[in-house]
């Protein structure tokens, strides 16, 4: 499984690709989409758009996470965040990837194992998860590949129970034929017995 993490910025936009090959996952490639505030907002919109469009078309991901961020009462800040957060969702929803989207403290949980946790911890853990030989900057790719390992996690959970349920369903399944088989078997042994039981009052009957 090949995922592309966001981080969405209108200034700064992280991306990081992460392949997992069962539990082992390893970063690809991963980098930072930066605009100016002297560019116009179409123009800021769609050099993101045109680069994640192009590490899609580089790496051909099958998943994508995008982290979702919550400001308060900085509506500004919201607004531009959430334009570039839509225009990233487009260019993955163009190409047909499967969508995950978690808050900050949801990735934190999942990567460091307290949504507390700070920066640095989080870097430390997406550096050792992905065998990293350094600390991966600027900080937006760093989230970036941190929302990837969180997809990667819940995707193994999610396919850890699925994979026990269905384990659970065949153990019932087949309890269920031995019950079967038990019972027909009881079934089949006191018809026989019945049978045998009629032909020796039969037998009696007729020696008498």
């Amino acid at each position: 499984m090949i995922i592309l993490g966001i981080d969405p910025g209108l200034a700064h936009t992280g991306w990081g690709v992460v392949e997992t090959r069962g539990p082992v996952c390893r970063a690809r490639a991963y980098g930072c989409v930066t605009t100016r505030s002297s560019q116009s907002i179409d123009q800021r919109l769609g050099l993101i758009y045109d680069e994640v469009a192009r590490v899609i078309e580089a790496y051909h991901p099958t998943h994508r996470a995008i982290e979702t961020s919550f400001f308060g009462e900085n509506v500004r800040s919201a607004i531009a965040t959430a334009q570039a957060r839509g225009v990233a969702i487009v260019a993955c929803a163009n190409a047909g990837l499967e969508v995950g989207e978690y808050t900050p403290m949801q990735i934190k949980q999942a990567v460091v194992g307290t949504g507390a946790a700070d920066k640095y911890q989080v870097i430390y853990m997406v550096r050792n998860v992905l065998a990293l030989d350094h600390d991966p900057h600027p900080d937006h790719a760093a989230d970036a590949l941190a929302a990837a390992v969180c997809h990667a996690n819940l995707c193994r959970t999610k396919d850890i129970a699925r994979s026990v349920a269905a384990d659970q369903v065949r153990e019932a399944e087949l309890a269920q034929m031995e019950y079967d088989r038990l019972e027909s078997r009881e079934v089949t042994a006191a018809a026989t017995e019945a049978r045998l039981s009629r032909r020796r009052q039969k037998a009696v009957r007729r020696d008498a």
